[in-house]
Order: C-alpha cells, then sequence, then structure tokens
C-alpha cells in the first residue's frame, strides 16, 4: 500500500460544517433576543473567518478571537456583548448541532478502517469537539482522535503533526496521508510536517493560493484511486 495512516480533518471534510454553525448562529440569535429580520449570518461568517486567518498569522490570540468575533458581530447589531459568554453560547449550539454527514462518507470509512490506521485532526475547543463528535460512531473506526486545543498547538502547525507522529510512531513520515477541505489549515499543515496531502475540494472551490497539495478530489470516493 501506498500510505498506512489516513488523517481526516473533520468539519466541512467528514460533516457538514456549515450546517452546523447556521444552527449555532440562530442559538445564538435566540439566546440575546436578536430581532430575526436583521440577522446576517453572511457577516458573522466574514467576520469569524478573518479572525481566524489573523490567528493562523500570529496577529491575535486564540482568546481574542473567540471574544472578539462576538464583539464586532452584535455591534453590527448595534449592541454591546460580553464576547467570551457570547462565545460559550455558540459553542454550545454547535455542540447541540445534529451532525449532517457529508455524502459516502461513513461507508468509506468503514471500509479504509480494516486496511489503515485511520485519525481525525481537528482544530478546535476540546469540550466542542468532543460532544459534536460523541455524536457519531467515529470511535468505531478511528484509532486515534487529535483535537487542537487538547495536542496544545493547532493545524497548520508542525507541533501539532509532532503530537500526531508520536502516537504512530512506528511508521514514516511518507506512510501519512492527510485529508482535508482548508488549503491553509490541512494541506500547508501537511506540507509543513513533510506528509502528502489530498485537498477534499467538495465544494468545488478555486485554488487561488500559492498552497499546492499532492492530490485534489471533489468527491469522497475518488480517494480509492489514490489508495490503489
Amino acid at each position: 500500500m501506498r500510505y498506512k495512516v489516513i488523517l481526516f480533518d473533520f468539519d466541512d471534510t467528514l460533516v457538514d460544517f456549515h450546517d452546523a454553525e447556521v444552527q449555532a448562529y440562530a442559538h445564538l440569535m435566540r439566546h440575546y433576543e436578536v430581532p430575526s429580520h436583521i440577522h446576517d449570518y453572511h457577516r458573522f461568517k466574514e467576520i469569524n473567518q478573518n479572525h481566524w486567518e489573523a490567528f493562523q498569522r500570529g496577529e491575535i490570540t486564540k482568546a481574542e478571537v473567540l471574544r472578539h468575533r462576538f464583539i464586532e458581530t452584535f455591534a453590527t447589531y448595534g449592541m454591546a456583548v460580553n464576547g467570551q459568554e457570547a462565545d460559550i453560547v455558540f459553542r454550545d449550539g454547535l455542540a447541540r448541532a445534529p451532525i449532517k454527514w457529508l455524502a459516502g462518507i461513513m461507508p468509506m470509512l468503514e471500509m479504509l478502517h480494516s486496511q489503515y490506521a485511520l485519525a481525525i485532526v481537528t482544530n478546535g475547543v476540546t469540550d466542542t469537539q468532543e460532544r459534536r463528535i460523541a455524536q457519531t460512531d467515529l470511535h468505531a473506526v478511528m484509532d486515534h482522535i487529535f483535537i487542537s486545543d487538547k495536542v496544545g498547538a493547532q493545524k497548520p502547525n508542525v507541533a501539532f503533526f509532532e503530537a500526531v507522529f508520536e502516537v504512530f510512531h512506528q511508521y514514516d513520515k511518507k506512510d501519512f496521508l492527510i485529508v482535508g477541505d482548508s488549503l491553509t489549515s490541512d494541506i500547508q499543515g501537511g506540507i509543513n510536517a513533510g506528509i502528502d496531502t489530498c485537498w477534499f475540494n467538495h465544494r468545488q472551490l478555486e485554488n487561488k493560493s500559492y498552497i499546492q497539495p499532492t492530490y485534489t478530489i471533489d468527491r469522497i470516493e475518488a480517494l480509492k484511486e489514490i489508495l490503489m
């Protein structure tokens, strides 16, 4: 076999994070009694993305991301909130949101489980991600689950992958493949760590970056062709 260990991102690779985020945002708006006619999920998504990208560039801390994304969001509604409290409400909504699988994921994982070591590699808050993963049967097919909050580093930082290599110490880097939807997190992280990468571009986005994955697929079934 070309690879022996397959690392899968969780959000928007195995499950539909957009769907969960929409539900978490609605939960947040209800909690703060924001009139529905001024809800602007897309504005929140833009603010949230900008904050996480600033974090990845080392410009702000993770704690600042979690607080200030909501302070800025509610400011657009003319409201002042405690950003830390709003983050707790939002993440509770995220953890409660029913899991929506992307097409073909579980059959693929069940097939691969008998042939490869499988692991989840996800950025996120431990409590939130563990509650979400607990809704699934992933523990039955995954050999390990790595959550950035618990690891102490997040993708694309090499330190995150060093924790992975320590657990799977019997394998060489050439034995690893990471599959994920994010060029800046999953693919750049794999490149930084010196392993092969597979961009799961199921939303068929244009790659306008300098980041070049080893492989690109737009449906999970195509992964079998890479692994043959």
